[in-house]
């Protein structure tokens, strides 16, 4: 088999759609777009042009903890002022030890961090490229 995979989308189980839609939406800058399924429970956001994250509500159980190592990573080649945006909307950060405040060197020399959105699911954050390549 020769299927060459991309992301398409990754979906979230959200309890409160309109306050993860407001931090996907304002905090962490995703543009809004259609929900093609037009189901009211389901709002999708878009990043780098081709991919989505869909957030999908429907149970209102408090959000399980999360694992660090359970997470999904958005990179941008502007680090710095990506970082100092999301500390300007009060956004805590951490290392991959978990160390608030600080960033990680991946093994690649590639900058990262850590921060989490109102279910608990983790998203890091690294340096990219401009072209969207890291490392």
């Amino acid at each position: 088999m020769d299927a060459e995979f991309r992301i398409d989308h990754i979906s979230l189980s959200v309890r409160n759609l309109d306050k993860s839609a407001a931090f996907y939406r304002d905090t962490i800058g995703l543009k809004e777009i259609e929900n093609k399924t037009r189901r009211p429970t389901i709002r999708w956001f878009a990043f780098d042009g081709h991919r989505a994250i869909h957030l999908i509500t429907g149970r209102d159980a408090p959000p399980p903890d999360r694992p660090l190592e359970a997470h999904f990573c958005l990179s941008t080649p502007n680090f710095d002022a990506t970082l100092r945006d999301l500390v300007g909307k009060g956004v805590t950060h951490v290392n991959v030890n978990g160390d608030p405040g600080k960033i990680s060197i991946r093994g690649d020399g590639v900058r990262q961090t850590y921060f989490q959105d109102p279910d608990n699911y983790w998203i890091e954050v690294c340096e990219a490229n401009p072209d969207g390549s890291v490392g």
